[in-house]
């Protein structure tokens, strides 16, 4: 990407989505102040909306309910670590032994915690649309001559497409001013822009301020960028492409003509601006449904107007002759009488008369969870997977049916990454063999696969290979295979090959007690059968 010195920021392009990440950024991270900041430019006129213009002083809940979706989703996708296959040999499907590569890329997985990176991808991407992921490396970080996987926001990047895959991309960093810098207060912003091109990584650092990009500065002009490479050849890693991979969380976006992915939380901002407003609607009956008496004014004696006191009477006190406060304490729970209070059977008003106001709590619970499960239904969750209408003890395959839809929204964010990943693991390794010779050249891309976390109930799947077997239906491989789906083809064929072992030795006949020993001549009679008589 080319920029210009003083062109606008940031660049043309995107204005639409930069909206919707803003806000989407506000939901995920459940912050009161981002939210009356920028949900209203996604929910015009919403409760937050209301909040940052009439009402900024009344007390707000957020639900949280998007940073829980975000979470879960990552859980689903990336929690059961997924497994790299770079020995499978794609002629008999069988995976040999761990090859060289297999276990200098398990080694590098467990050192840079990959699966790690790959479960903070899948959170931001449900937050944001999408991810990218890149290769740093860093010798002093302590890892060693290894490249370290990162993932960047989709809203920190500047992509290019081409034909619907991903031709550049530029990364953008606002960095602190120097030490010792004066001339923050007139606006001025710091930008570390990080080019990946074909070829080639370019780092630019250039100063300007919100709206401007400013002039192009040298690298060694802050310490934070001082030992960057203006230009980093990558053609000995890839001869062609880049090094960074975009990870969608699901496509297509509506919003955008670009293959940049779709939140989780696109089409539902006005849902959860509503459910926060419920929520905070339900803390205001509470509050307003606390138990207070209105007392007549005979009732009282005169009281000192210290805090507590005030406090306790909703206003100054009875005594000296000061009027009551009229600002309304809602916290007080004795107030003095006030013209049209009841009056008792002879005129008189009640001296002391208790307020109790109604909590509508089924009303509002009922508005909440019919929120609830319209946001997650919306955004392609089953409300069963959050422990919502989860009722009595039901088995594995019951779960797994009320939670078909979270499963379906599962499987297809799975499809978008694994292309992604594969490439970009292959990305790694290259990288790797680049900085150290020590590690193999991989063959080629691997192959990724998902461990299924959500197996059967144990009890299931045994009744069910038990009467596939009857049938004989089954064989000792998929047997093997169905009770222990997570294991490679090379652990179901050993354990395939002792189930062989210990039925055939089940099937040999039982000893007598006359067996030869060990090393005798079969043809030898003598001392066979029981012991002879002695003639008499």
């Amino acid at each position: 990407m080319l920029i210009n010195p003083g062109s606008p920021w940031p660049p043309p392009g995107h204005q639409r989505l930069r909206t919707h990440w803003r806000g989407w950024r506000a939901l995920w991270a459940a912050d009161a102040t981002e939210l009356a900041k920028h949900l209203p430019g996604l929910v015009p006129n919403g409760y937050w909306h209301k909040i940052a213009t009439k009402r900024p002083e009344v007390r707000t809940i957020h639900a949280g309910l998007a940073a829980d979706i975000a979470r879960t989703s990552a859980d689903l996708v990336a929690g059961d670590t997924p497994a790299l296959d770079w020995g499978e040999d794609p002629g008999t499907g069988t995976q040999p032994r761990p090859t060289p590569v297999q276990d200098a890329w398990d080694k590098y997985a467990d050192t840079v915690g990959l699966a790690n990176t790959f479960l903070e991808g899948a959170e931001t991407a449900s937050a944001v649309g999408g991810v990218f992921l890149r290769p740093v490396w860093n010798p002093n970080q302590g890892f060693g001559a290894v490249a370290v996987p990162t993932v960047v926001p989709a809203d920190e990047a500047l992509p290019e497409f081409r034909f619907g895959q991903l031709w550049r991309v530029a990364f953008v960093e606002e960095l602190p001013p120097p030490d010792g810098w004066t001339q923050r207060e007139r606006g001025e912003v710091w930008r570390l822009l990080e080019h990946h091109e074909p070829g080639q990584i370019r780092h630019e650092l250039w100063r300007g301020n919100a709206s401007s990009i400013g002039q192009l500065v040298p690298l060694t002009d802050h310490p934070a960028t001082a030992g960057y490479l203006d230009v980093f050849n990558t053609t000995a890693i890839r001869p062609q492409g880049i090094l960074v991979e975009h990870w969608p969380n699901v496509l297509p976006n509506p919003l955008v003509s670009m293959p940049l992915g779709r939140s989780d939380f696109q089409g539902c901002e006005s849902r959860l601006d509503a459910l926060d407003e419920a929520w905070s609607s339900w803390m205001r009956d509470i509050e307003l449904g606390k138990s207070r008496i209105l007392a007549a004014q005979e009732m009282l004696d005169a009281a000192p107007t210290g805090g507590g006191f005030r406090r306790l009477f909703g206003g100054g006190g009875g005594g000296g002759g000061q009027q009551a406060a009229r600002v309304f304490d809602e916290d007080a729970r004795v107030f003095v009488g006030v013209p049209g209070m009841p009056m008792d059977s002879e005129g008189k008003l009640v001296p002391i008369t208790p307020v109790q106001f109604n909590i509508r709590f089924q009303e509002h619970a009922a508005t909440v969870a019919a929120l609830i499960e319209d946001v997650l239904s919306r955004a392609g969750y089953s409300p069963q997977t959050f422990g919502i209408n989860v009722d009595g003890q039901l088995s594995g395959t019951a779960m797994r049916r009320r939670e078909q839809r979270s499963y379906r929204t599962r499987d297809r964010k799975r499809r978008y990454a694994r292309s992604p990943l594969e490439r970009f693991c292959e990305t790694l390794a290259l990288f790797n063999h680049q900085l150290d010779n020590s590690f193999p050249t991989p063959p080629g891309r691997p192959k990724l696969g998902w461990r299924e976390g959500d197996q059967a109930d144990p009890r299931e799947v045994a009744e069910i290979g038990e009467l596939w077997r009857r049938a004989r239906l089954m064989s000792d491989e998929v047997g093997v295979a169905m009770a222990h789906p997570e294991w490679s083809p090379a652990e179901v064929q050993d354990e395939v090959q002792r189930l062989a072992k210990a039925r055939t030795a089940e099937m040999a006949p039982a000893l007598t007690g006359f067996e030869r020993p060990p090393g005798t001549d079969p043809n030898d009679d003598e001392g066979d059968g029981p012991p002879a008589e002695d003639d008499e």
